[in-house]
């Protein structure tokens, strides 16, 4: 209830003409903050009058604060009029296009809070917003964990007015529209909503920005947490986002029609509605000749194969199931496991385990370090470990294999899924044999075939190829060539689902 009493009593009283009492009100809310500058000067020569200047240092770019403000307001102002003093130095005190005036102390704080700069002026009730933002940032990154061969090398930073203009830059269209909100009653996060006008479904952006306004939190400081919240498949390791890092990704899937969350201070872009499909394309799948597309895209549904069962499926056989193998293959894997005292279940869970903890660690090492820490952890714990007779070197195959086939599949939370998902059918395929890797197959289908996106199935278009004319099998597992993908996915309006037609003019 604290939250909700907080956010229902925010302030929002109006500003006083006294300019004596709006500083009292501001030095009482901004008390111990060191960091906000707050300075009172006298303009004019004949009509004397008193502003006040609120902004926090190194918010601010200072050299253009006082080109356009101070500069102008002490050398230009002669004339100052006994009335209507507030319009004039509106209109002839501040050269900057960038002016808005603020009416509430609410607006007053948030806009300070946000990185501008507010001028109270004596003896008016409003005070004038100037934009002369100069935050520090990293500018515009290079994409590290969604690396491209073909494509920009771009990648979202952590500032928000970036990150738009990153979007923008890429779809020059006014029906391109950013409709923007603040989510967290104490960070006042910065969240856009960004969408086709004409292309997205109307209930699609509804439904977004219904979930962003119906819970009252703290703060939020990452995409994630915004996904966490917003998202209905709460207790499903598959997440109903999708992430991305490379604002051209996040620009193909407008035009598609989906809708794109960009959240202040995170470098990860939120896409709504998503597919089993779409955490199997890659940014430059459509920059790449159809063939090699579709070569390594069928490679990527292998690997996520891979990565899920293969594991479970070598318990099944080696325990249950040796008739399937050959008698060479089975004679070798005897051999193999020649002297080692455990059983197949608990070296794969043992060596399973030891890659978790070596890929963990180098992930939160130093970056060069941590991929040495991986390669030459993973070498010499595999290596002491078959000497050692403690697990056989066929099970070392199995789990390095499993290990470099989740990599394949480019979306870092969707692999993370089939991490979780592999432990289940290793436990269902250890007790009932090559049945129990059908069934947690089987069920693993059951669990996706049930799973939505913002109201769009999971399983589109496997589960219902027909749809869209039959047109989004293109662009699934086999990546047809450019020219013959003419409609957009089932994700856009049905009348404008065409994006591609033929030059009668040429």
């Amino acid at each position: 209830m604290s939250l909700l009493h907080d956010e229902q009593n925010r302030i929002t009283a109006e500003l006083s003409k006294k300019l004596s009492e709006n500083i009292d009100a501001i030095s009482a809310l901004f008390t111990d903050c060191a960091d906000v500058i707050k300075r009172k000067l006298t303009v004019g020569e004949v009509n004397k009058v008193d502003i006040f200047f609120l902004y926090i240092d190194n918010m601010i770019n200072k050299e253009l604060l006082e080109q356009v403000t101070i500069h102008e307001l002490l050398s230009s102002i002669v004339d100052m009029p006994e009335e209507d003093q507030f319009e004039y130095i509106k209109d002839k005190g501040l050269k900057t296009l960038d002016l808005s005036e603020v009416i509430t102390m609410n607006e007053l704080v948030e806009d300070v809070l946000s990185g501008d700069t507010v001028v109270l002026i004596d003896g008016s009730d409003k005070a004038l917003k100037v934009s002369v933002r100069g935050m520090p940032n990293r500018g515009v990154p290079t994409s590290e964990n969604e690396v491209a061969i073909r494509g920009s090398k771009e990648s979202f930073s952590e500032a928000f007015y970036i990150n738009r203009v990153l979007l923008r830059r890429r779809i020059k269209d006014t029906n391109f529209k950013i409709k923007q909100l603040k989510v967290g009653i104490r960070s006042h996060t910065d969240v856009a909503i960004c969408y086709l006008e004409d292309v997205a479904k109307p209930e699609i952006v509804g439904e977004v920005e219904k979930r962003l306004k119906e819970f009252v939190v703290d703060g939020i400081f990452d995409s994630g947490m915004l996904e966490q919240l917003s998202e209905r498949n709460v207790y499903s390791p598959f997440p109903e986002f999708q992430s991305t890092e490379r604002p051209d990704k996040a620009a193909s899937a407008i035009l598609e029609g989906r809708v794109v969350i960009v959240v202040d201070n995170s470098p990860i872009a939120l896409i709504v509605p998503t597919t089993l499909n779409s955490f199997f394309q890659a940014s430059d799948d459509s920059y790449s000749r159809w063939e090699v597309a579709t070569f390594t895209r069928i490679l990527r549904y292998i690997g996520a194969f891979i990565a899920m069962a293969f594991p479970g499926l070598y318990i099944a056989v080696i325990n249950y199931n040796a008739e399937v193998l050959t008698s060479a293959m089975a004679l070798s894997f005897a051999a193999a496991r020649n002297g080692v005292p455990f059983s197949v279940l608990f070296e794969v869970i043992m060596m399973e385990i030891a890659f978790e903890i070596l890929l963990e660690a180098g992930v939160r090492l130093p970056g060069p370090m941590g991929g040495t820490l991986s390669i030459v952890g993973g070498l010499i714990i595999g290596d002491a470990a078959v000497n050692a007779n403690l697990v056989s070197p066929i099970v070392v195959i199995v789990i390095a294999l499993t290990a470099i086939a989740a990599f394949m599949v480019p979306s870092e939370p969707f692999s993370s899924a089939f991490r979780i998902v592999r432990y289940v059918i290793i436990i269902l395929s250890a007790f009932l044999g090559l049945y129990g890797f059908i069934l947690g197959i089987m069920l693993l289908m059951i669990h996706l075939g049930g799973l939505k996106s913002f109201g769009m199935p999971y399983m589109v278009p496997f589960a219902a190829s027909g749809i869209n004319e039959g047109t989004d099998t293109k662009d699934a597992i086999i990546r047809a060539p450019l020219r013959t993908l003419k409609r957009r996915p089932i994700f856009a309006k049905k009348d404008e689902r065409v994006r591609l037609v033929k030059n009668k003019d040429e």
